[in-house]
């Protein structure tokens, strides 16, 4: 996980949430790859954070993981566009069942090297 990453997740996430997302990390990038994937990883039980203010808000914890790595951490809103634009990876998937109705694809997404969440290379 990169600095940033770590940084994110310590000013977003309270208690369990944080190992909650790790698994749905880890399991999304085991089905689906770790090379450039967007993972819709928990869903928060309302929002957090306040709208229209510059830090990140939502009800929904998005991961970016680029090359076996995890980049960034994220809240967002369900009620937004969720898409690969948005996520800016090559895979996108939603682990919590709730927002999107399939995973999204295009070329050249897929299975990357085995995962490991808490890599800092």
């Amino acid at each position: 996980m990169s600095p940033h990453a770590l940084q994110r997740v310590d000013e977003r996430l309270v208690g369990a949430e944080a190992e909650k997302v790790a698994n749905a990390v880890k399991s999304a990038c085991a089905k689906h790859g770790s090379r450039s994937i967007g993972i819709i990883a928990h869903r928060l039980n309302g929002q957090r954070g306040q709208a229209w203010g510059e830090k990140s808000n939502g009800d929904c914890v998005v991961v970016i993981v680029r090359n076996n790595q995890v980049k960034t951490t994220y809240l967002r809103r369900a009620t937004q566009t969720f898409d690969l634009s948005v996520s800016r990876t090559d895979v996108l998937v939603d682990m919590t069942g709730t927002v999107l109705k399939s995973v999204m694809t295009k070329n050249g997404g897929g299975r990357g090297a085995d995962f490991n969440p808490f890599n800092m290379n």
